[in-house]
């Protein structure tokens, strides 16, 4: 569905070049939510602008439902962008238009009949379950509300992608899961493609099937929502998933602890998380596990639950109480020292 093979973008400054994106190869496959997570500075928004070239590459390729956009003439590439849904942090909403026009007037500009707009219009307002707002004006809608507006107006032209701009870090918590309860409602009723840029762990969290990690506008992580919660290999991707779950104890606190034997942290996906593998480990082994911290993440489609522990006993059996929770498929992380 969306192709960026090598894709660059290089700013002119005074004080020199600045590569913002650098050599990013991206695939988003149909129907999926792809997540773009980094830190401010990374060259997420940058990345997303040059999927419908509001950006246009210094260098690489986009690649949209098949075609190469980098090389259209502008009234080819605005037909593909009529395929390209956007929305934006901001909301981008015309303050003295009522949420009717708001959604309106991008399709009277496309030439759409009025019959064809009211239609559109009031489909898309129920979707985003906002009908009872039509005539209101954004000044007096909460923000949720205005996000949803912006989000029925991207919806009205009917796109097959949809690019989520940062959509959620200006809302409050609760307001943000009502958001993404909606875009996966998009998503798995509309079919509609989702690729979405945020700095928010729980967005990833909640919503997405497949993630790419950026820093300083390079891709340095990328696979399932499941894989990277179950086994980041970047320490940018640790420190996010840190934000919503204590994945690691200081050296400091093990050593407050007085923990002299062996710390570790346990990583169970699915069916796992519900075995009670801890009393087995006591039962078939001498040893004695005590849990530190635990967790359980609800992804889009698995579970991944997190203990860290302190196992003290001979060193030979806990290796051998170790190897069996690795024959049983659960992760394990030593943490003494970090």
């Amino acid at each position: 569905m969306i192709v960026l093979d090598n894709v660059t973008k290089v700013f002119p400054s005074k004080s020199g070049e600045v590569k913002a994106v650098s050599n990013v190869n991206l695939k988003v496959k149909k129907g999926e939510i792809h997540g773009v997570i980094g830190y401010s500075g990374a060259g997420k928004s940058t990345l997303i602008r040059c999927v419908n070239l509001l950006e246009k590459p210094t260098s690489g390729n986009v690649y949209i439902q098949g075609v190469e956009t980098t090389a259209l003439s502008a009234d080819k590439l605005r037909a593909v962008r009529k395929n390209i849904g956007m929305i934006f942090q901001g909301f981008n909403l015309l303050k003295t238009a009522t949420v009717f026009d708001n959604i309106a007037i991008p399709l009277k500009l496309l030439g759409f009949t009025k019959e064809e707009v009211h239609e559109r219009v009031e489909k898309y307002l129920t979707i985003v379950d906002l009908a009872d707002k039509k005539s209101a004006y954004p000044n007096q809608l909460s923000g949720g509300q205005k996000q949803r507006v912006a989000i029925a107006r991207a919806l009205a032209q009917e796109p097959d992608i949809l690019l989520s701009d940062e959509a959620t870090s200006a809302l409050d918590p609760e307001t943000t899961d009502a958001i993404l309860d909606l875009l996966l409602k998009i998503n798995e009723e509309l079919g509609i493609t989702i690729l979405l840029i945020t700095h928010e762990m729980n967005v990833i969290q909640k919503i997405c099937d497949n993630v790419t990690v950026l820093e300083k506008g390079e891709v340095i992580e990328q696979g399932t929502a499941v894989q990277l919660f179950a086994n980041p290999k970047n320490k940018t991707t640790q420190r996010f998933l840190n934000t919503i779950s204590q994945r690691r104890l200081s050296p400091s606190l093990i050593s407050q602890l007085n923990l002299d034997g062996t710390v570790v942290r346990l990583t169970f996906i699915g069916e796992n998380t519900g075995q009670p593998l801890l009393a087995q480990l006591t039962k078939q082994f001498d040893v004695q596990p005590n849990i530190l911290t635990a967790n359980i993440i609800e992804l889009k489609n698995d579970i991944i639950g997190n203990l860290v522990i302190h196992v003290t006993g001979d060193q030979a059996t806990i290796e051998q109480a170790l190897q069996f929770l690795r024959q049983q498929n659960v992760g394990i992380e030593r943490l003494e020292g970090n």
